[in-house]
């Protein structure tokens, strides 16, 4: 299991890369402005997502093992099609800023990056994670291909170069992921509506409350973006989501970690085991966020000025502010997946809910008066108190002490002894 989880970070380190180099690129090129609207369609994209993976999203994690692949296809792709259709006509009142072109283009993004998390999906619920890690990978260097083509060889500078390469990346990892899965798909049958039934209410039922939670997570995390562009300007938006981006980086850690436990939590049924990994998993995560956000503060504005363009100096004040909460919310994920891959989703539905209302008071209050001050202090709040809340409930239910969550040099010096074992083997 660690070397699934060392092999994901890896994959993760290089994603985190490519999507820095992809972030650099944009702004030097478009600015902050053009930086603004590209966060925009691609929190758009996000936004369709929550709706479209009721059914083909981390609920299919859970079912692999416990359904065929047939069964899950159909219902997950008829689904994120009705999504991208639907959804696609509200977005637009979101971000009256954005033409309709690109609104269409983000539905018709939304439908294929759906296809592609489906394969992503069902490798994990498979714990074929080296697989999953490299459609993963996949993507981001397709779009940071076209881009350099479309920017640098071409010399154009519209938005639309993002637009063509997130095509590019979307249907690149679709099929990789028909091919990884191919053997799947040689079998795969089509059934009377009726045989579905039985998958259906399960996908619903776990996927509804798992997304609901992710609705609301949603917002948490990137309401800011909407309020920026709508009572500032995009420009804001650019800067913001820069730093916000860099900032969540730090989230690389626990989204390894995390993505390997709740493949081996969702196949297994012993609370105490699922518990006790839980708790080591937060004991490594926390240490190694911690030293990564040390250096993450350290950095001077007039390194992002140098990196991103003149626009963007103010980065290093926005993510301080932000740092508390991007160390608890790394948290909060280990802890959050471990009610997950349990099929306790509403736990995490009541954690997102009370950093919603922190984000609904702070944002409507403070992003007006202060922008993006404003945005990174509510955002901040937000994720504590995420984590605040399931740490809470973890504890009660597993009666661990706090006490428990410090790592002692035994554990530090088995982590050694395995990533060097891992990595010079």
């Amino acid at each position: 299991m660690f070397g699934k989880i060392l092999n994901t970070f890896g994959t993760k380190m290089l994603v985190a890369v490519i999507n820095l180099a992809i972030a650099i690129l944009i702004s030097q090129v478009l600015g902050d402005s053009g930086k603004g609207v590209q966060s925009l369609v691609l929190t758009n994209i996000s936004f369709i997502l929550i709706f479209s993976e009721i059914v083909c999203g981390a609920s299919l994690v859970y079912l692999t093992s416990r359904h065929s692949f047939s069964k899950l296809w159909l219902p997950s792709i008829i689904w994120a099609f009705l999504m991208a259709a639907f959804m696609g006509l509200i977005i637009s009142f979101l971000t009256p800023g954005l033409d309709f072109l690109l609104a269409v283009h983000t539905a018709i993004l939304s439908f294929v990056s759906s296809f592609a998390n489906i394969h992503f999906r069902v490798l994990i619920g498979r714990e074929e994670v080296k697989k999953a890690n490299a459609n993963t990978l996949l993507q981001p260097f397709m779009l940071l291909m076209t881009l350099a083509v479309y920017y640098l060889l071409l010399g154009k500078r519209d938005i639309y170069g993002y637009v063509l390469g997130l095509y590019v990346a979307y249907l690149s990892s679709s099929m990789l992921g028909f091919f990884q899965l191919r053997e799947e798909y040689k079998k795969l049958q089509f059934y009377p509506l009726r045989d579905y039934g039985d998958t259906l209410k399960a996908l619903f039922k776990y996927g509804f409350l798992n997304q609901t939670g992710h609705f609301v997570q949603f917002f948490n995390l990137r309401l800011n973006y909407y309020l920026l562009n709508a009572y500032v300007d995009t420009a804001h938006v650019g800067v913001y989501s820069n730093s916000v981006s860099l900032a969540e980086s730090i989230w690389i850690i626990s989204n390894s970690i995390a993505l390997v436990q709740y493949g081996r939590i969702s196949n297994s049924t012993d609370t105490e085991y699922n518990q006790k990994l839980t708790l080591n998993l937060c004991k490594l995560c926390f240490v190694v966020s911690l030293v990564a956000v040390a250096v993450l503060s350290l950095l001077p504005s007039s390194l992002y000025q140098f990196i991103f363009g003149p626009d963007f100096g103010d980065m290093s004040h926005i993510i301080r502010l932000l740092v508390p909460g991007v160390l608890c919310y790394s948290i909060f994920l280990i802890l959050g997946h471990y009610y997950s891959g349990s099929g306790r989703y509403f736990m995490n539905t009541l954690a997102a809910l009370c950093g919603l209302m922190v984000t609904l008071l702070g944002g409507f209050v403070l992003v007006p008066r202060m922008a993006t001050t404003g945005a990174a202090i509510t955002a901040s709040l937000a994720y504590s108190l995420n984590a605040v809340f399931l740490l809470f409930c973890f504890l009660r239910e597993s009666r661990f002490r706090p006490k428990d969550f410090m790592l002692t040099p035994s554990e530090l010096k088995e982590y050694f002894v395995e990533i060097k074992n891992h990595y010079l083997k």
